[in-house]
């Protein structure tokens, strides 16, 4: 135990060392804040006032959505950059130093996982307060107590997730330059597989289908309810539930998939059991890798 604690506290070193490193996981978040700025929200507004009246309700629940999105790019960002450490590590044969040492395979691989869950943790916390502090000034309320407990046992499942998704990826790639390779990808399609960038109902249906198989768009999904709740029983107070269904549907609030509408135990569901199959599945690339 003690040389676990070790290792993770000298990654966590490391990774705060590297002010580029912690610039670059943030990356595709600030992409997106910058797109919501230039247009997403607009769209959004336009689409919805269709239906009903704009008010400052109406903005919030917008707001809302975006925010839900970011937190759990944010998860998948910041515990992928956390992974940089592994890869320096092997390309400078540092972990080959390690398997020398009196430490097991399990307790290295260990270290970097929770490392990069740490990591992801603070960042996400972090980002919480500050999209709380956004949805306040711009005419929100802050969540209750139990809601904000809620979205933050959701926030630290889909590190948890991240993390070992992360963890998986990582072990593809040898190099700095091939992990720079799979940062810029995984930044790029992330907008995408959340439905940030263009709203779930915007897309064909195989894309569709894409995004609702994608483990980690259901923490994004579970965040989203959370979040908008009791600003979409406001907004679309007195509009035919067959619009507010059509509402959530489009903008990935719910899942709709092979005519059933997926419930928040089936996301959960899917994110368990992705964890559990991603997990033994590192440890088993792990130890072929370094055997």
């Amino acid at each position: 135990m003690e040389a676990l604690i070790s290792l993770v506290l000298r990654n966590n070193k490391i990774f705060r060392r590297d002010k580029t490193q912690v610039f670059f996981s943030l990356l595709s978040v600030i992409i997106v804040i910058v797109l919501y700025a230039v247009f997403l929200q607009k769209m959004q507004v336009d689409a919805i006032e269709q239906l009903t009246e704009a008010t400052p309700e109406l903005i919030t629940m917008v707001n809302e959505w975006l925010v839900a999105g970011l937190l759990s790019m944010i998860a998948v960002s910041t515990t992928l950059g956390a992974y940089g450490i592994a890869v320096k590590d092997q390309e400078s044969k540092v972990q080959a130093d390690f398997l020398t040492a009196p430490l097991s395979r399990a307790t290295i691989q260990l270290s970097y996982v929770l490392n990069a869950f740490i990591i992801g943790c603070i960042f996400s916390f972090i980002a919480l307060i500050g999209c709380e502090i956004f949805i306040v000034t711009t005419g929100g309320k802050l969540l209750s107590f139990g809601d904000f407990i809620q979205v933050l046992s959701i926030l630290f499942l889909s590190v948890l997730l991240a993390s070992v998704f992360n963890l998986f990826l990582s072990l593809f790639v040898s190099t700095q330059n091939a992990f720079s390779t799979l940062g810029t990808i995984v930044g790029t399609l992330l907008g995408f597989l959340c439905g940030v960038y263009v709203p779930l109902g915007a897309l064909p249906s195989f894309a569709q289908h894409v995004i609702m198989y994608f483990p980690i768009s259901h923490t994004t999904l579970l965040l989203r309810n959370a979040f908008m709740e009791s600003s979409i029983a406001n907004v679309f107070d007195g509009v035919p539930v067959s619009y507010v269904e059509d509402y959530k549907m489009n903008y990935g609030i719910v899942y709709e998939l092979n005519g059933h509408i997926l419930s928040s135990t089936t996301s959960l569901i899917v994110i368990a059991c992705t964890i559990v199959v991603l997990s033994l599945a590192s440890m088993i690339l792990f130890k072929r890798k370094y055997n």
